[in-house]
């Protein structure tokens, strides 16, 4: 009985580090249709930073990205899009009705830089 119930303990213990280590889960899901683009991405905390970095770096605008972040970004003149981010997700929403083709390329381009950043090793 005691071997049981310490197989069923080590088990336990195991799948919970298992679990809290796998610090590779990305999961990047776009969604475009003819009046809307929707960019979805959870990542692994550990890219927040890196993240953080590339969004000041292409928006010019510094967003802590270990807070709440529900906000509307400027792209092009007066052409915005909403943002919402935590630590290991983001979401990006634009209405292509309120927007160019030139703000939607700029906004595609940045999500694919975006994508390329949460991939990195």
């Amino acid at each position: 009985m005691k071997k049981i119930i310490y197989t069923i303990v080590l088990l336990v213990i195991a799948v919970t580090l298992g679990c809290k280590s796998n610090d590779s889960n990305l999961s990047i899901r776009v969604k475009d249709t003819e009046t809307e683009y929707t960019y979805n991405a959870v990542y692994p905390v550990s890219k927040t930073d890196e993240l953080e970095k590339y969004i000041a770096r292409e928006l010019k605008n510094e967003l802590p990205m270990d807070q709440n972040i529900d906000t509307k970004v400027s792209l092009l003149k007066g052409e915005e899009f909403r943002m919402k981010a935590t630590e290991g997700a983001l979401q990006i929403q634009l209405d292509k009705r309120n927007s160019s083709i030139t703000g939607f390329i700029k906004l595609k381009k940045f999500t694919d830089g975006i994508s390329a950043v949460l991939g990195s090793k």
